[in-house]
């Protein structure tokens, strides 16, 4: 390609990226990449592995890989939150009107609550609202992670180089 001027070269990697470009999209299940995802995570259900050899011709070309999202402990966290807006506005807390005019009516929820975090006063109508969150389990991401080095693809294919690149710009190989 050393002899391609710059705009011959962008027309040829446009021409194979366009024809190529959907098979490669991530969270389609019914393009290649989607098929591939779903065989390896059969092999992953299967096996546990989560990590493949990308082989072509026998020569390894790169990595085909699940990312593991590590899960979450339980815990349990806190909130102020207003649960009753009636009681709310007929609180009659002096440092309370003083503060809320009333133009704040519209926002009286997220001010209520940022008052009492302020002050440490829970008015009438809000309360600490406590709730716990179950823990998660480690899980796989679904749209696996693939890594070639296209030297390793091309001197894989050799000869075939051509052909298999030709065939992707007609539609398929």
């Amino acid at each position: 390609m050393s002899d391609l001027n710059p705009i011959e070269r962008l027309a040829i990697e446009q021409a194979v990226y366009n024809a190529i470009g959907a098979d490669l999209k991530t969270g389609v299940p019914d393009n290649l990449r989607g098929e591939v995802n779903a065989f390896y995570l059969d092999m992953y259900e299967r096996t546990g592995a989560t990590g493949f050899e990308v082989r072509i011709g026998g020569q390894k070309v790169g990595t085909y890989g699940f990312n593991r999202v590590k899960g979450q402990p339980e815990r349990t966290v806190s909130e102020v939150r207003v649960t009753d807006a009636e009681a709310l506005r007929a609180d009659e807390s002096d440092e309370f009107n003083d503060w809320l005019t009333e133009w704040l009516n519209s926002h009286l929820p997220e001010l209520a609550v940022q008052y009492c975090e302020q002050t440490g006063e829970l008015l009438d109508g809000v309360e600490v609202v406590t709730e716990t969150i179950p823990a998660t389990p480690d899980t796989i991401r679904p749209n696996g992670t693939l890594r070639v080095k296209p030297e390793k693809v091309a001197a894989a294919l050799g000869n075939a180089l051509p052909a298999t690149i030709a065939g992707l710009l007609g539609g398929g190989v």
